[in-house]
C-alpha cells in the first residue's frame, strides 16, 4: 500500500495526447471535469459509458452509487475531451491483438494522484461487453509496481487453493516506453465493507499458501522498516513521526526474537479491491503484494486503512476476526496481538512517511497523522486492551 500524491497529466498517464479542439481526435467525457480527471469514458455512446463507469467504479457509500448512476444514465455530461485518434487506435489494436478479438474500446480510470500512477483501462467490445482490465504504466515507479504485480499474479496462479479468487494474467504489451498488464477482471459485484467468512477463507488460503518461518528480526518486513527508517533519517528526516523510534525499539526488543510464520501478503487489501463471486472472494490490485509479512497484516490493513479515512478513533472494529485468522494460522501469535498490530502500524507509516519524502506537503495528510496518532496510543495503552 502506497499513500496518494500528486502524478502526472492524463496525456503522460496514457501516452495519448488529450486536446479540447472539437476538430480533432475522438470523443470523450471526463469526469468530474478535465481539471480533475478521475474517468475517461466514451462520449455519445451509451453502452460504452455506462460499462465504463460499473466496471471501473465500485463504490460502497449510498452518494458514490448514485453517483455512477446519473454517470451511466448520461445525466451527468463531464467535459468534452478529444483523444488523439491515431495513438488511441494504435493501442486498442495492440490490446485487440493479445486478446484475440477484432476490436475494442477502452474506458479509463485515472484514480488520485501518487508517485506510482497508474492508468486502468476496462476493455470492452464496440456494443459494451467487458472483457478485461489493461493497466497501464508510463512512470519508473508505476512500471515498478505493474512488475510488483505481474510477478505477484504468476506466484499466485502456482497455488490452486487460490483458483478463482484473483486474476489470471493474460498478457503484457511495451507502450511509449512504459507497460501495460492484461488481466482478468472477475465477478461485478463488490466485496463487502466488513469482514466476512469469505476474508477469513481467502486470509487464511492465501497465507497458508506461501508460510515459511523466521524470526521477525530476520524478516522481510523488518529489513523494509529498517531500511526506509535509515534512508529516512538521512534524507528526510522531518517525515518521520517523533513516536517511530520508540515504536521501533518496542519491535526490536519484544517481536524481534520471535519465531513466526511469515507469508506473502497483499499490502492494500480493503473492500475497494475486492469482489465478490458466487463461492469466494476475489481480490485485485497486487501491486503492493510483498513477501515475509506477520501475521494478520491484511486484516489489519482492512480494518485500519476504513477507519482512517473515515476519522474514527479506533482502528480495529472487529478483534473476533482477528482472533479466528490467528487460530487459523498461528494460535500462539494470541499473546504477541499488541505487537504485530503495531509492526503494521510501523510499516504503514513508514511508507506514508516515504511517499511524503517524494512529494513533501502533497498527499492523504489526513491518513499519514492518523497511523501517528495510532502508533503512538498503541506505544502507552495496556496489552489487555489492545487493539
Amino acid at each position: 500500500m502506497r499513500p496518494y500524491v500528486q502524478g502526472t497529466d492524463a496525456s503522460a498517464l496514457l501516452g495519448v495526447r488529450l486536446e479540447t479542439d472539437k476538430t480533432a481526435g475522438r470523443i470523450y467525457a471526463a469526469y468530474p471535469n478535465l481539471a480533475n480527471v478521475r474517468w475517461l469514458l466514451p462520449a455519445n455512446q451509451p453502452a460504452l459509458r455506462r460499462a465504463g463507469i460499473e466496471g471501473l467504479y465500485q463504490p460502497s457509500s449510498l452518494r458514490g452509487r448514485a453517483l455512477r448512476t446519473i454517470i451511466g444514465a448520461g445525466a451527468l455530461q463531464g467535459e468534452k475531451v478529444w483523444l488523439e485518434e491515431d495513438n488511441l487506435q494504435r493501442l486498442e489494436t495492440m490490446v485487440a491483438s493479445v486478446m484475440g478479438v477484432e476490436a475494442v474500446r477502452l474506458a479509463f480510470y485515472l484514480g488520485v494522484p501518487a508517485p506510482h500512477r497508474k492508468v486502468t483501462a476496462q476493455v470492452l467490445t464496440p456494443d459494451g461487453k467487458t472483457l478485461a482490465y489493461a493497466k497501464i504504466a508510463t512512470s519508473q515507479l508505476a512500471q515498478a509496481a505493474l512488475k510488483t504485480e505481474r510477478r505477484a499474479l504468476l506466484r499466485l496462479s502456482q497455488s490452486a487453493g487460490l483458483q478463482g479468487t484473483v486474476p489470471e494474467l493474460l498478457g503484457s504489451l511495451e507502450w511509449h516506453g512504459g507497460t501495460i498488464l492484461l488481466i482478468t477482471m472477475g465477478p461485478p459485484r463488490p466485496g463487502p465493507r466488513g469482514l466476512s467468512s469469505a476474508h477469513l477463507r481467502f486470509c487464511t488460503q492465501l497465507f497458508q499458501s506461501f508460510r515459511g518461518h523466521q524470526t521477525f528480526v530476520e524478516s522481510p518486513m523488518w529489513s523494509s522498516i529498517s531500511e526506509i527508517w535509515l534512508h529516512l533519517q538521512r534524507s528526510s528526516p522531518e517525515t518521520l513521526p517523533a513516536n517511530l523510534g520508540p515504536a521501533l525499539e518496542r519491535l526490536h526488543e519484544e517481536l524481534g526474537p520471535v519465531n513466526m510464520p511469515l507469508s506473502l501478503a497483499h499490502g492494500d487489501f480493503a473492500p475497494w479491491n475486492t469482489r465478490l463471486g458466487e463461492r469466494s472472494l476475489f481480490v485485485l490490485d497486487w501491486e503492493r503484494a510483498s513477501e515475509g509479512m506477520t501475521p494478520l497484516y491484511d486484516a489489519f490493513n482492512f480494518q485500519a486503512l476504513q477507519s482512517a479515512l473515515l476519522g474514527r478513533r479506533k482502528g480495529i472494529r472487529d478483534r473476533q476476526f482477528l482472533l479466528r485468522l490467528l487460530d487459523a494460522i498461528w494460535p500462539e501469535g494470541r499473546k504477541h496481538l499488541p505487537n504485530l498490530y503495531l509492526a503494521y502500524l510501523t510499516h504503514v507509516s513508514l511508507l506514508y512517511s516515504e511517499a511524503q519524502s517524494l512529494v513533501p506537503g502533497v498527499g492523504e495528510k489526513k491518513v499519514w497523522h492518523w497511523f501517528a496518532k495510532q502508533i503512538e496510543s498503541a506505544l502507552h495503552e495496556d496489552a489487555s486492551s489492545m487493539p
